[in-house]
């Protein structure tokens, strides 16, 4: 089946990649500027002159002291992504800040597809309502909150609890504490394999996993091993008038057109399917630094 392999670039009013390079990164959050790990990053960076100007670094070289470390007095910045608001913070023994810009792209993907499911219903010949989307490993809310601004009704998982209430927060900062979301701490497969025996069913499923976790129970998660479980259960709870699946994986040995191969495998008998995949780069503000791959994805489409 041919696929549509493509790169999604991430540019942003809120958020710059200012340059990468010998396995770290210079970004800019809001108005703070940090400097963090990117084992990604191989080459040397461009813009030496620039890394003074960092307002805070993560050391994370020895794991049991990795801290933040501050050069100059900061808050969190708040990020804004149209009507949604991001909460971001600091925390010793996490680089990460609550958000990841590289996907930027998936949220206007999601919003995008919104529109479409109009005309998908009247074609059905079915009345009008809601589209409704399942985030899988949903973390602090982007995808979710991005699906609740375009009026999806939204379900949102994910096995940590501090996670899900940070997501709630980040609601409220939006002024979307009136949108139709359930906030669930889960662990994914349970309960998309139980979902699946209740009969619900999803227009749209977002899933995020990780190479490895652990649930809220300390169920493990392995990927190689129990994505391929994971999507089973998914194609048993998208609807008959799907708009898409959306995947991105992270820190694994795999390449996009392998994601696609296991989203056709499950989702390519349903009429009107196509697949598209390819790599999230965050491009740097100027163009001078090279860019910079973070993870890769892939999507199933229903026309």
């Amino acid at each position: 089946m041919p696929l549509n392999v493509q790169t999604l670039s991430a540019k942003w009013g809120d958020y710059a990649l200012l340059d990468s390079g010998g396995r770290l990164k210079l970004e800019r959050f809001g108005d703070c500027v940090v400097v963090r790990s990117e084992p990604k990053a191989w080459w040397s960076p461009a813009r030496k002159s620039l890394w003074d100007s960092a307002d805070a670094r993560y050391f994370d070289d020895d794991k049991k002291s990795a801290r933040w470390e501050f050069f100059k007095k900061v808050s969190p910045p708040k990020l804004k992504f149209g009507k949604v608001e991001f909460l971001t913070k600091f925390m010793d023994g996490s680089k990460h800040l609550g958000v990841f810009p590289e996907q930027k792209p998936h949220w206007e993907f999601i919003m995008s597809m919104a529109g479409a499911f109009g005309a998908k219903l009247a074609k059905a010949g079915l009345p009008p309502r809601r589209p409704t989307l399942l985030n899988l490993f949903g973390y602090t809310g982007a995808a979710t909150l991005a699906a609740a601004a375009a009026g999806y009704e939204a379900v949102h998982v994910d096995a940590s609890k501090p996670s899900v209430e940070w997501a709630r927060r980040n609601q409220a900062a939006s002024g979307l504490g009136s949108a139709p979301i359930r906030w669930i701490v889960d662990d994914a497969l349970k309960f998309a394999a139980r979902e699946a025996r209740r009969g619900r069913k999803y227009d749209a499923i977002v899933l995020d996993p990780p190479a490895f976790g652990r649930g809220p129970k300390n169920e493990l998660w392995k990927l190689e091993k129990m994505l391929p479980e994971l999507l089973g259960a998914c194609s048993r709870i998208l609807s008959d008038t799907p708009l898409f699946v959306l995947m991105t994986l992270y820190s694994i040995d795999a390449s996009p057109i392998m994601a696609a191969n296991v989203l056709c495998e499950r989702f390519g008998a349903r009429a009107g399917f196509s697949a598209e995949c390819g790599e999230l780069v965050l491009e740097p503000e100027d163009g001078l630094s090279y860019p910079l791959p973070l993870s890769i994805w892939a999507s199933a489409s229903f026309a």
